[in-house]
């Protein structure tokens, strides 16, 4: 008897609970196939494309990401299912309605923004975060620039998607409503599923840090992840606290890699001015010409033959707002949003149209995009820099080609050279091109004969090529031209190839720098490490600052105060220091190496060395200055750097 009253129990709290459990499972399962996808779309970048086994460390990944995924399903719909309780109660249907509605709104929410990283990942090389919201106030018109072959199908799904998150509430809420089906043991269940978790000490550590699963390598953690959780956690998190690491002393961390520096003799004693071209997405692909992706560029590939070309150089991140910050700051940024839209703008730095304006400089910048797209006008009136040019200042005719973000290059640089022509000598002049950034539409008019096999992000750097060659041409004969240092330096790397080819960790920071003195038209191929950070205290060199400054590079132009090597950004967990050999992952939250390749005999990275003997020391060496670099950067960020 006890039998068949404990199983008329048990049918009877399952067909309580039925509903409640196919709607959690129904949102488990498509958040599941998007993982799928998302796993598929973006392989080559969590994986190497040879591996292709299935081990233990990916069958442990599909636990941890169903895991992953019921957390938030459960933790989001718990409320809903306590809600629907308390208010039924009231027995006010609109209040009941209403919470439905609210809820549908969220679930569908947290389903596409998953959809949208599928495709967003490979720009940020992690799950959303806050910085969205910059990136798409400014550029989320670009993502209708799709053919209509993807927006249509996409507009579509994103419809079926709503209709059936919306279906599926309606059913729930109308079947709870209308008979109790969902009982509230799915609440009870439900909350002590939750509270052990919180209990367990290790289940804190996998659940609340935005890097929860430690026996997944960071590099594929997002293959696991739930951007709901990664959004939310972001905004939640280090906007307005960045911890302060302290692994060494004051002194000794400053003895090992110190960021007060001093500028050298000077550039050959007299006050040049500088002309800086800060370069949207281009590649170091562009200009290696044993890669596929090599440009044909009759300006870059002449100007190469009578300057100093550094091509083992690298960027500190993968986006705009933070190469702007590195290259014109000498700054890495912490923080997921924009270091210039974050509290810590008042932290000690070397502002360098500041520091130029001492020193008797004009400063300028020039872009054809809106006025403070980015945040770009904040940058640099945070920097110090008198002017900001943008579209709003130029006047073209309006039947000339535009691009998505604005005016095309060649008008700008026509308006750029103007402007440097009425500016008092010396002088500091910015440009930031536009033409290559995504989606790469160039003039239709702009036709010449190229490769079939050219991408669109080739095709935009040979226009681009093609603008330059024009504002040489005309200002050569300008009367500042000879008393000015060009530098060229890339804000971050791009995909040569939208197929997401030719990427690994090394490749994917990798840029072109160059300067040209059009008085010592020498020839150098510098092979020396050289970073973003270096720009800042080459331009104070150029133009005889004598002041001690901040940053996080040296001097591209002195012999004796270049570093050996480069800290980059994979994202807020992972860090990269690359020297003349080799290339280290290490994880700053558990402090902990990653991976190590000798990439100059590796260049593919596929032989890790992390636990090979023979290179213990070099591996000890590489973590000690990576160490001392995080310490300084968030001592910096907490006002605490030596004096």
């Amino acid at each position: 008897m006890n039998f068949y009253f404990l199983k008329w129990k048990f049918i009877g709290l399952w067909r309580d609970n039925k509903p409640f459990f196919i709607f959690i499972t129904f949102q488990i399962l498509f958040l599941s196939i998007i993982k799928l996808i998302f796993y598929y779309y973006n392989y080559s970048i969590l994986f190497s494309e040879e591996d292709t086994s299935i081990d233990t460390g990916k069958i442990k990944m599909i636990g941890w990401s169903l895991f992953y995924d019921s957390i938030i399903v459960l933790g989001i719909n718990f409320w809903f299912l306590l809600l629907l309780h308390s208010i039924k109660f009231l027995k006010s249907k609109t209040l009941m309605l209403t919470t439905t509605l609210f809820f549908f709104v969220l679930n569908t929410f947290i389903a596409i923004i998953n959809i949208v990283d599928v495709f967003y990942y490979k720009f940020h090389l992690q799950r959303l975060n806050a910085d969205i919201r910059f990136v798409f106030a400014n550029s989320f018109h670009l993502y209708f620039k799709q053919p209509y072959y993807i927006i249509i199908p996409l507009l579509i799904l994103f419809f079926i998607i709503t209709f059936l998150y919306f279906k599926f509430h309606i059913i729930f809420y109308l079947g709870f409503y209308s008979g109790n089906k969902a009982s509230l043991t799915a609440v009870i269940l439900t909350s002590l599923f939750l509270i052990t978790l919180l209990e367990k000490e290790t289940s804190v550590k996998k659940l609340i840090p935005t890097y929860p699963l430690l026996n997944i390598s960071n590099k594929q953690l997002p293959a696991v992840q739930n951007s709901f959780h990664t959004l939310i956690y972001s905004f939640f998190r280090e906007q307005h606290y960045i911890p302060a690491k302290k692994y060494f002393s004051g002194k000794e961390c400053d003895s090992i890699f110190s960021i007060r520096k001093n500028t050298n003799s000077g550039y050959n004693g007299i006050k040049k001015n500088v002309v800086l071209f800060i370069m949207e997405s281009v590649a170091y692909d562009f200009f290696d010409s044993t890669n596929e992706y090599k440009v044909k560029m009759p300006f870059f590939d002449s100007l190469i033959q009578k300057s100093y070309f550094y091509n083992n150089a690298y960027s500190f991140g993968l986006e705009s707002n933070k190469g702007i910050v590195s290259i014109l700051a000498g700054q890495p940024t912490l923080t997921d949003i924009p270091l210039y839209h974050s509290p810590f703008t008042g932290m000690p730095l070397t502002r360098i149209g500041n520091k130029l304006a001492d020193n008797g400089y004009n400063s300028f910048f020039c872009i054809g995009d809106q006025y403070d797209n980015f945040g770009f006008a904040k940058c640099i009136n945070w920097l110090g820099i008198n002017k900001y040019y943008c579209q709003n200042d130029i006047v073209v005719d309006k039947d000339k080609p535009m691009h998505s973000l604005g005016m095309q290059d060649e008008y700008v640089l026509n308006f750029f050279n103007k402007k440097i022509s009425q500016t008092k000598e010396p002088f500091l002049a910015i440009h930031y091109n536009i033409s290559t950034h995504y989606p790469y539409d160039i003039p239709i008019d702009y036709n010449p004969i190229l490769p079939k096999n050219y991408t669109p992000a080739m095709k935009s750097m040979s226009y681009y090529d093609h603008c330059l060659n024009l504002f040489f041409s005309t200002s050569s004969n300008e009367k500042w031209f000879k008393n000015t240092i060009f530098i060229f330096c890339s804000d971050h790397w791009m995909y040569p190839n939208e197929n997401i080819k030719n990427f690994n960790t090394r490749n994917s920071f990798r840029i072109p720098i160059i300067i040209y003195d059009p008085l010592n038209k020498t020839k150098k191929v510098e092979t020396k490490i050289a970073s973003q950070f270096d720009i800042l205290g080459t331009i104070l060199n150029i133009t005889q600052n004598r002041e001690r400054y901040i940053s996080y590079g040296n001097d591209l132009l002195s012999t004796d105060s270049n570093s050996n090597f480069v800290i980059t950004k994979m994202n807020n967990n992972l860090y990269q220091i690359i020297d003349s050999t080799f290339i280290l992952g290490y994880n700053v939250r558990s402090d902990t190496v990653e991976y190590m390749f000798k990439y100059l005999n590796d260049k593919s990275l596929k032989n890790n060395l992390i636990n090979s003997k023979n290179f213990i020391d070099r591996q000890k060496k590489l973590i000690k200055k990576i160490k001392s670099f995080f310490q300084q950067i968030t001592m910096q960020y907490n006002n605490k750097l030596l004096k």
